[in-house]
């Protein structure tokens, strides 16, 4: 109607602060495929507005540079993961067995999440800030681990450095090789990495014979199911 005054209501708050925060997932979604594909530094934000269909200057009403959308890349794979270790290990109180399942899960997202895994591997290769932040959880577990004696070494920073150089020289090679369908159970190459990592903990082939017979199922989790 002409001269009708556009009334601001109570709800457009909320309404315009979900439409930011999906444009920021758009923006992110896509930086995270180009950033696989091809890696960090060869990607311009010419190609992340392109393939998020948005015009330039919105990109830069979210992020400052190409930097900072990759540290949110980072951080949204990582908080997700965490998540979805959280949710495997409900119940389970052993912190090794936790530990050893987390790492397991990393390499089921290479045939569950291939994006999200390839991404993961450029961003340690490239050097790209982790955020420590994001390490707590898997902290929490080693401090639990040694203070059980659950895990044999001489501090937490040699734990952390031990379980992911496992977590991402698995990820890597999956990636590079190809994953067959077993490692998302946790089976094959993943079983055998695990073994490994246990070992390295200081348990027995009883104890990790014990851990790897309880059941292993993933395609139920958060990260996984894809949204309707």
């Amino acid at each position: 109607m002409a001269g009708e005054r556009l009334v601001k209501t109570e709800t457009d708050g909320p309404v315009i602060s979900r439409r930011r925060e999906r444009m920021r997932q758009i923006l992110v979604e896509a930086a995270m495929r180009l950033f696989a594909r091809q890696g960090v530094d060869a990607t311009t934000i010419d190609e992340i507005v392109e393939t998020a269909g948005v015009a330039k200057g919105t990109f830069y009403n979210y992020f400052t540079d190409r930097t900072e959308i990759a540290r949110e890349v980072a951080r949204t794979i990582r908080a997700e993961i965490n998540d979805a270790v959280e949710e495997l290990n409900q119940g389970i109180e052993d912190p090794a067995e936790r530990i050893s399942r987390g790492v397991r899960l990393y390499m089921a997202m290479v045939v569950l999440e291939p994006v999200k895994a390839q991404m993961l591997a450029r961003i340690y290769d490239g050097g790209i800030d982790m955020h420590r932040g994001l390490n707590q959880h898997l902290l929490g577990d080693i401090d639990d681990g040694l203070a059980k004696g659950r895990i044999a070494a001489p501090d937490r920073e040699t734990v952390l450095h031990f379980v992911l150089g496992v977590a991402t020289a698995a990820l890597a090679a999956l990636i590079h090789e190809g994953a067959p369908e077993e490692v998302a159970r946790g089976e094959g190459y993943a079983r055998k990495m695990t073994v490994m990592l246990l070992q390295g903990f200081g348990l027995s082939r009883a104890e990790i014979d014990g851990i790897l017979k309880r059941p292993f199922e993933v395609s139920h989790l958060s990260v996984f199911r894809k949204p309707s």
